[in-house]
């Protein structure tokens, strides 16, 4: 029996990177007695994958894994098991058997949802009244949005604009909020603050930190753009 597993990471959490949240969980599980599946072999692993791993720093209401079980158990008593065992900044939000020939989260993700905002609203950006007009210009009204992108291979040229699915901006107590819907997954995974910084040039503004960001994930998503469906959307409770 293979399950999805939502769940949320904040506060504390969103300084823990991929592979000791990994660790976490597997622990987290063992400790809630749910019958998870061990691989084969001389070093027997719990059967476990999660989908895009999420940057350090960032939190997340979207998070997905996927386990076997040995057998079906209950989702509500298994859901709330697995709540007993977490820390601060961890939620488990859903808890849904997959059906036989469903993609594995890690391999089904093709686009995420971001929200994007300043963590100072001192932040040059804010100082930019007609930046929404400006928006329009760079993204609603542009044929092509061309970068140089790092890669572990070097450096490529690469347009953004197909890959950029929702570019919304808003403005919140005189701070610019962005709603972004990105490519994900192993072809084209394009980061949120890769698009701001495209921005941010565009605006003309001063060297771009990374840092000055505030991003939650809100979502993944397998399909394609004319057809997207939450990675949490798919499956069954029962």
């Amino acid at each position: 029996m293979r399950v999805r597993v939502r769940f949320e990471k904040n506060g504390i959490m969103r300084y823990v990177g991929h592979l000791d949240l990994m660790r976490f969980f597997q622990k987290a599980v063992k400790r809630s007695g749910l019958p998870i599946r061990y691989s084969e072999g001389f070093n027997p692993h719990q059967i476990m994958s999660f989908a895009s791993p999420l940057g350090v720093g960032l939190t997340s209401q979207g998070e997905y894994m996927d386990i076997d079980l040995k057998e079906k158990v209950d989702a509500k008593a298994a859901l709330e098991a697995l709540n007993n065992n977490m820390v601060e900044g961890l939620e488990i939000t859903g808890f849904k058997y997959l059906p036989d020939d469903a993609e594995k989260c890690m391999s089904a993700v093709t686009a995420a949802s971001y929200i994007v905002t300043y963590k100072d609203s001192k932040d040059d950006a804010c100082y930019i009244d007609n930046i929404a007009d400006l928006k329009q210009k760079f993204f609603d009204e542009a044929s092509s949005i061309s970068i140089i992108k790092k890669t572990k291979k070097g450096e490529r040229e690469l347009d953004l604009k197909p890959l950029i699915y929702r570019f919304n901006l808003d403005i919140k107590d005189g701070v610019p909020v962005y709603d972004f819907l990105l490519s994900s997954g192993s072809t084209d995974n394009i980061k949120p603050e890769l698009v701001v910084k495209a921005f941010h040039e565009f605006l003309g503004l001063p060297e771009f930190d990374e840092l000055s960001l505030d991003i939650r994930r809100i979502d993944m998503f397998t399909g394609e753009p004319d057809n997207f469906i939450s990675l949490g959307d798919i499956g069954d409770e029962h």
